[in-house]
């Protein structure tokens, strides 16, 4: 029988900030977890934001030793608009990002649009980047690389 008497409400995130990159640009970004777990940086879809992360997998991150930090791309959020000359390059900002949080090496995933993003951070940075995953992927639907 399904209790309706209980809450529902999802637990918010451990922690919300903002890492300043070149003291014009500015990315933010939430955690969940333990502050002490395996970094694993989140690249949310589109749309979707710091926040989109399921209850399932707050909880799992705490309990499996998981500091996931849900970082938000240009223009979403708390993060100022910028537009990359292309999807590599977002990486760079990553990178920063990573020393302003006094990251070694971590894991990254992306979430449907979120995907490409994860893919560049795990080409431009081969020595941080121990594992990449993408969840639902998507494909260029324009140009040279369409699918």
């Amino acid at each position: 029988m399904h209790d309706r008497t209980r809450s529902h409400e999802i637990p918010s995130p451990r922690y919300e900030g903002v890492v300043r990159l070149d003291g014009r640009r500015e990315i933010g970004y939430a955690e969940y977890g333990p502050v002490t777990g395996r970094p694993l940086l989140w690249f949310h879809g589109t749309p979707g934001a710091r926040r989109q992360i399921a209850p399932e997998m707050r909880e799992a991150a705490s309990e499996r030793g998981v500091r996931l930090i849900a970082v938000e791309r240009p223009g979403i959020g708390d993060s100022t608009p910028h537009l990359y000359p292309a999807v590599v390059d977002w990486a760079a900002d990553v990178e920063l990002l990573c020393d302003a949080l006094g990251l070694g090496r971590v894991a990254v995933a992306g979430l449907s649009g979120g995907g490409p993003y994860a893919l560049a951070c795990a080409h431009e940075m081969p020595e941080r980047v121990v594992a990449a995953a993408v969840l639902g992927g998507v494909a260029p639907a324009v140009g040279e690389d369409a699918a």
